[in-house]
């Protein structure tokens, strides 16, 4: 007798592997309940949001930071330092430690050889400068570590409060995003089938309803999405107040309810384009470690053959392995423009933070060179890569479990 067809293994079906010869034109005996999709959903987010939220946190301060040369006056420089005024308008003695303090804090240089007594001078402008210098030696120094040697000092300087910066907003952002999204993704997936046409290619499948979903999640969640990145980009120690509410206050005296979506254009340009490579990827990827028989015992292939079910171990190791390396190839062509979110989200007026996102970018692309439109990437990558495996996993798997026991 010949084996019964599996279903595919879209995210809204139940099967295991797909039939040779038969990728697109098995229908979905059923649907899992909206309830096991929210548990499973928010089961990986929770997950997703401990695990990334540190190297999210270095990812949106080496971003969000101006390229420096690496040289001290440079940094100062670059970031508009309150030091840049001060040298500008005093006279300044360079220290033989590379330190500059205003002439008037040493009498003895201003008329040599003769007596003086100590001016009243304004001490506090020399302990304002020496902050400054020490605070922009800092961040060079922490821009120019690697992503884990970062979160060390991060994490050194600020604890916990530091390397967790908006896990808050994280949290509430990301489950509703997360449900929304794999929701929609799967409605949207089922209703395209149902019309699909048998003898045509269905690749546009995940990219229509990839991209689609997320825009409706990224628009639903874009304000906290903004929170959580400009938490993110603060110092423990800053004297701007944090916290969600105080953002939300902040940002409505700042400009309405428009300032709740400041960074939508290229938060849009990012997600959607990401979402609808990432699922043609996954769905590829998955679909091909299902019908291959080059890897022995470890492909789905091998059972289908000897026609037994896929091992439930070898069909989570394969959602795993695709979700990773869809999610590696998606963030490495959607960089830059996560790249210019960060920027827009994070500067305030004065610094052209309503510039477009492609004026963003050409900015970048000027002052930085093409190294800067990925900046921050690798850590993005360490975040991503795992993170939307453990999603991808959870969802899938999280609906089968939850659905038997509900």
């Amino acid at each position: 007798m010949a084996a019964r067809p599996l279903p595919p293994p879209t995210l809204s079906g139940r099967g295991g592997c797909i039939p040779k010869g038969n990728t697109s034109s098995s229908p979905n005996t059923s649907s899992p309940s909206l309830l096991s999709r929210i548990i499973s959903g928010s089961t990986g987010s929770v997950i997703y949001a401990l695990v990334g939220t540190p190297i999210e946190v270095v990812k949106v301060r080496k971003q969000a930071a101006p390229s420096h040369d690496g040289s001290f006056s440079s940094s100062l420089k670059r970031r508009g330092n309150p030091a840049k005024m001060l040298l500008r308008s005093r006279g300044t003695v360079m220290l033989n430690n590379g330190l500059m303090l205003p002439i008037n804090a040493f009498p003895c240089l201003a008329a040599p050889g003769v007596t003086h007594t100590v001016p009243s001078t304004d001490f506090s402008i020399c302990s304002r400068l020496l902050e400054s210098c020490r605070n922009a030696s800092k961040i060079v120094h922490e821009q120019s570590s690697g992503t884990f040697r970062m979160l060390q000092s991060i994490f050194r300087n600020e604890g916990f409060a530091g390397i967790y910066a908006g896990l808050k907003p994280t949290l509430v952002m990301s489950i509703p995003n997360t449900v929304i999204h794999l929701s929609s993704y799967d409605e949207i997936t089922m209703r395209l089938r149902e019309m699909h046409s048998s003898n045509s290619d269905d690749a546009y499948i995940p990219l229509v309803a990839g991209s689609s979903a997320r825009i409706i999640s990224s628009f639903a969640t874009a304000p906290l999405e903004l929170i959580r990145t400009r938490q993110a980009s603060m110092v423990a120690n800053s004297n701007v107040p944090s916290g969600m509410y105080h953002d939300f206050r902040y940002l409505l005296r700042q400009g309405g309810m428009k300032s709740f979506y400041k960074g939508l254009g290229p938060l849009l340009l990012r997600d959607a384009p990401f979402a609808a490579i990432y699922f043609l990827c996954f769905e590829k990827f998955r679909s091909n470690l299902s019908d291959t028989l080059a890897l022995g015992r470890w492909s789905g292939g091998y059972y289908k053959e000897q026609e037994m079910q896929v091992p439930a171990s070898l069909d989570l190791l394969h959602t795993f392995t695709s979700g990773a390396s869809a999610a590696l190839v998606a963030t490495i062509l959607t960089g830059p423009f996560d790249v210019a979110k960060t920027r827009i989200q994070t500067l305030n007026k004065a610094a052209g933070a309503n510039a477009g996102t492609l004026s963003c970018m050409r900015q970048i692309f000027r002052e930085e060179g093409v190294k800067g439109l990925w900046k921050g990437n690798v850590s993005r990558m360490i975040k991503v890569v795992p993170g939307h495996s453990i999603m991808i996993t959870c969802y899938i798997f999280g609906k089968k479990i939850f659905d038997d026991i509900l």
